[in-house]
């Protein structure tokens, strides 16, 4: 899928030092996706024992953040 990026994502990318790259990872091969607020979709991925959260809208990539409360947001399947 094409991904559109918004200036907010992009902003706090470099905010939270997160590499562009690890998104990439989430997106094209999550660990899991699941269903977030507002028709929004959720990716998981677990990167250097975090847990990256990417949340996007149809195409549209919104925000990401790293947690370490992985059990929390994670389906544990």
């Amino acid at each position: 899928m094409d991904w559109i990026l918004t200036p907010h994502f992009r902003n706090q990318l470099e905010k939270r030092k997160i590499p562009e790259s690890f998104v990439e990872m989430a997106l094209n091969n999550p660990d899991e996706t699941v269903p977030g607020h507002k028709g929004r979709t959720v990716y998981h991925k677990i990167i250097k024992g975090k847990l990256l959260r990417v949340v996007t809208k149809g195409n549209t990539v919104i925000t990401a953040y790293n947690t370490s409360k992985i059990k929390k947001y994670t389906k544990g399947e």
